[in-house]
């Protein structure tokens, strides 16, 4: 296995065990959307722990993992034996020569980089008609009080959290670009079933959580827990969920 290391800021490497317990899987038809996957390079940025890392490999993709925190990096590779290489590297500067990537992805994590350098450098490393996709997970339960409680939760103690912001099309900027064609999106439904604890280790490995103070971040956790045990007695959660995914082919011959 290749592996680079290059210097870049830590981002999620002090929750990298709650983020590996408690961010969800995505569902197989957002890897379905993405085939062929056994041919030529796929890149991944802001791999995370390797949430879809491990399932583009199993799906046979010749891939290299990136994301600028060490520890996750490390995690990824240890569980991804089949990958091909990893970094610790900026998406939005990615160690790659100009058309040597033939799809380039990012599992939840497009929106960390710099908007400024993100599309061209996609562009960039991306050989022409090579694709770039994108995807997130949401919770579908807006119409459940519960849910819209925990909203209000969150948003009343960490000003970085604003529920709107699943909203976005990100594709469109992405077409805006003249670097890309129209992006094609897709929505695919499913069921979470996670348990209490889960959730609340999810919790803990978000940003604006983890950047709460110890003292704020303690009692956002408590109060999340205890609503979540009032509305769920049986102590596990069964919440349709949705992924949305962009992919868009880069213009050029």
């Amino acid at each position: 296995m290749l592996v680079w290391e290059i210097r870049s800021v830590v981002s999620f490497d002090a929750v990298v065990e709650d983020y590996a317990s408690g961010r969800p899987d995505y569902p197989d038809a957002v890897y379905d959307a993405l085939v062929p996957l056994d041919s030529g390079l796929v890149v991944e940025g802001g791999c995370g722990t390797g949430l879809a890392t491990r399932a583009l490999v199993a799906r046979g993709a010749r891939l290299v993992a990136l994301d600028i925190g060490p520890r996750m990096v490390q995690h990824t590779v240890a569980h991804a034996p089949a990958l091909f290489g990893a970094a610790v590297a900026d998406g939005a500067a990615m160690p790659f020569r100009e058309a040597s990537v033939d799809l380039l992805c990012f599992a939840q994590s497009w929106h960390w980089l710099d908007e400024r350098r993100r599309i061209a450098e996609a562009a960039r490393v991306l050989a022409p008609g090579g694709r770039w996709a994108a995807w997130w997970s949401h919770a579908g339960v807006d119409d459940e009080p519960w849910f819209q409680r925990y909203l209000d939760l969150v948003e009343g103690v960490t000003p970085a959290f604003v529920r709107t912001h699943r909203d976005i099309d990100w594709g469109q900027p992405v077409h805006d670009s003249g670097l890309f064609a129209r992006p094609e999106r897709i929505s695919v439904p499913w069921q979470r079933r996670v348990s209490i604890d889960h959730w609340i280790a999810e919790e803990r490995s978000k940003s604006y959580v983890s950047a709460l103070s110890a003292t704020a971040r303690q009692r956002l956790l408590v109060d999340i827990e205890a609503l979540l045990r009032d509305a769920n007695p049986s102590g596990a959660l069964q919440v349709p969920y949705e992924t949305w995914l962009w992919i868009a082919r880069k213009q050029g011959r």
